[in-house]
């Protein structure tokens, strides 16, 4: 039996299934650890004990719960029909009831079905007893009905679980009671399971199946607390890959950083031995003639005017404003070797902090005033993380 992948991602390898039954007068449960290896399904833990409203610390609250309600706050009633409707075949068994009130399920047999029903108060009680446990209902079924999963696997005419025994002959009474002193071990599709776990194991099986031919309420809420769990998982798992992939990246950056470290490291110490070969020499010195004109050529684009005007406009700056940097011609691109220096012309970028607004306001409109000056334009005005007042203003000269 293959399973989608998206199942297996969100579900995890492991699953488990817990049947409530009544026996004796006391409320018992069934707890069945299922793992799924290369072989297919195995069965890796089981229990049989008292419920006292928690579950044993042995069993991980983390994986994926389907929960069987088998107990005698259950009622199961088999009608002799199968007809499509849920509600003609709901009015024959239970007449009369406000189905407000009531989870219900179907499973339609050949010529029969049986209809589980509980008191909703009762089922959301118990989700709620495993949600304050840190346990996520991932699936929910009533009764008997779970096994309709399982039933064609079955080759026996009754099959047995903790307290009841089904029979396949539809003309005879399906459910009745019946307590086995030992146990009995069905052969589920290859797989070895106990009666007492048969139920739980149904569930399971439903769980990864994430089908059913049941209808009802209570498949309907299955449904939902299955789709909750996915995108809970989805949302977990999602974020752990997306940690992972980024720590991936990271780790790639430092290996490539460190390989190419070590030969920059490499390329600096051949760089040194080789200063004393004159072509070595030679290259650097011409190397260093390129870069001298080009800052010849940026510091040339700078003339006498510009400079009387930027004195002009720092003579003029109130005491309230600070400059921080100030720059002619701003480069349009980073320098980079054997490249033209590039830079934005009749232009010039101002930035700094002022303590007064008027202050900025007027030595703004002082420097429009000026006739080399075609426009001023704010580029940012605002408070920063010391709470001062930041601006940052580009000239634009005529």
């Amino acid at each position: 039996m293959v399973f989608p992948s998206i199942t297996s991602l969100l579900l995890g390898k492991e699953y488990i299934g817990i049947e409530h039954f009544t026996l004796n007068n006391e409320e018992k449960i069934t707890v069945l650890l299922i793992e799924e290896k290369k072989e297919g399904l195995v069965i890796s833990k089981k229990d049989r004990v008292s419920y006292n409203q928690k579950i044993a610390e042995k069993w991980d609250v983390k994986l994926p719960f389907f929960l069987i309600l088998n107990t005698n706050q259950v009622i199961q009633k088999e009608v002799l029909s199968i007809e499509v409707s849920d509600d003609k075949l709901l009015h024959k068994a239970f007449p009369n009831t406000n189905w407000e009130e009531f989870y219900f399920e179907i499973w339609r047999l050949k010529t029969k079905s049986i209809i589980a029903i509980t008191r909703k108060t009762y089922l959301d009680e118990i989700v709620n007893q495993y949600d304050k446990q840190k346990i996520k209902v991932a699936g929910i079924s009533l009764g008997v009905c779970a096994l309709s999963e399982i039933f064609g696997y079955v080759n026996e005419n009754q099959i047995f679980t903790n307290n009841q025994v089904i029979s396949k002959q539809e003309e005879q009474q399906i459910i009745s009671t019946n307590v086995l002193e030992s146990s009995i071990t069905y052969n589920v599709n290859e797989l070895e399971v106990e009666n007492r776990h048969l139920l739980a194991f149904s569930g399971i099986l439903r769980l990864l199946l994430n089908t059913t031919d049941n209808s009802g309420s209570v498949v309907s809420f299955s449904d939902e607390l299955h789709d909750n769990y996915n995108q809970k998982q989805f949302f977990v798992k999602g974020l752990k890959i997306m940690i992972g992939i980024v720590l991936g990246i990271l780790l790639l950056n430092f290996i490539f950083f460190t390989h190419y470290y070590k030969l920059a490291q490499e390329t600096t110490e051949t760089v040194l031995v080789n200063k004393s070969s004159l072509e070595d020499v030679a290259k650097i010195k011409q190397r260093i003639i390129i870069k001298e004109e080009k800052v010849k050529n940026s510091v040339g684009k700078t003339d006498s005017q510009s400079s009387l005007l930027i004195n002009e406009i720092a003579k003029g700056i109130p005491s309230s404003i600070l400059l921080t940097e100030l720059i002619f011609n701003p480069l349009e691109k980073k320098i980079k070797a054997e490249e033209a220096v590039v830079t934005t012309n009749k232009v010039i970028t101002i930035r700094g902090t002022t303590l007064s607004n008027d202050d900025f306001t007027h030595w703004i409109e002082e420097i429009e005033k000026k006739g080399s000056i075609d426009k001023v334009l704010i580029t940012h005005f605002g408070k920063n993380d010391a709470n001062e007042t930041e601006f940052s203003i580009k000239i634009t000269l005529r």
